[in-house]
């Protein structure tokens, strides 16, 4: 990443009073950032996995999922194969830039309930289901489930011969499948679990509707938000950081039968309401 060295000074000058600014732009992204990158525990470094590069035909991205608790709310024996992975980002839209942005999937159709598909890659792609514009329920602050298993399947039909990636905003808050009071970490976690359980039979539907080799994943994980993390700037999932709990992620594999893919040309995403539904998701 460049840096332009007068707008960092007129940056400094305009914003050297305000801790916020020093945390949020300094401390997390540049020593924070590069020090869980360097760290030489660091678990799987240098190995973060690149989705296209990986043999599917449907991708299942659970946003914010932990390897660690996918593993402990799953029924694992319904996969062929797992094993947790690492992931380029531990921030959505950092997932999404080092995947997808700048090239071309002419070959994939990709369902999303999360707006940084289309604000980071919305020329990447045959077609993106923008369910964020066309499904969000402002009642829940979140695209539902089973709008997406829905559009999925709709996909799925729709383009036979396109690889197929679908993009559930849970178990990302807000958390629709809990009625748990979040009032510390333990609680926090508890909503987090059910919430992660509650989108998982929806992921099941997609995986028994196309029949065909299916990876669930995530973009990346989660770190609990309050505390001391939160005055550090540290908390939920910050973009470049390489906590293990933001970057290990769960690859469970269900073999089928395999598509015969055909890539066709790049449309352009057109949804309209990125800012706001980036807001109502807490990401600004």
């Amino acid at each position: 990443m460049s840096i332009d060295p007068q707008h960092a000074l007129s940056e400094v000058r305009k914003n050297y009073g305000s801790f916020n600014w020093w945390r949020n732009r300094v401390v997390v992204p540049f020593v924070f950032g590069t020090a869980t990158r360097l760290h030489p525990g660091y678990p799987g470094y240098g190995e973060a996995v690149h989705v296209m590069e990986e043999d599917w035909d449907t991708l299942i991205v659970l946003d914010a999922c932990r390897a660690d608790y996918f593993e402990q709310v799953a029924e694992m024996d319904r996969y062929d194969e797992y094993s947790s992975r690492i992931s380029l980002g531990s921030h959505s839209s950092e997932w999404t830039r080092r995947n997808f942005q700048g090239k071309r999937f002419g070959d994939t159709v990709y369902v999303s309930a999360n707006p940084h598909t289309s604000l980071e890659a919305g020329d990447s792609f045959h077609h993106i289901y923008e369910l964020w514009e066309t499904d969000f329920d402002d009642e829940a602050g979140v695209v539902p489930p089973d709008a997406v298993r829905d559009a999925a399947i709709e996909a799925h039909e729709q383009y036979p011969d396109k690889r197929l990636i679908v993009h559930f905003m849970q178990p990302h808050g807000p958390f629709l499948g809990s009625d748990v009071q979040v009032t510390d970490e333990s609680s926090y976690w508890q909503a987090y679990a059910e919430n992660l359980d509650y989108v998982l039979p929806f992921v099941h539907e997609i995986i028994d509707a196309v029949h065909e080799k299916t990876v669930v994943t995530a973009d990346h994980g989660q770190a609990y938000t309050g505390g001391i993390k939160d005055y550090l700037g540290i908390g939920g999932h910050k973009p470049r950081l390489r906590f293990p709990s933001l970057v290990e992620v769960p690859w469970a594999v269900v073999e089928g039968d395999r598509r015969e893919i055909v890539a066709g040309e790049i449309n352009r995403a057109e949804g309209e309401q990125v800012q706001d539904r980036l807001k109502d998701l807490g990401y600004l």
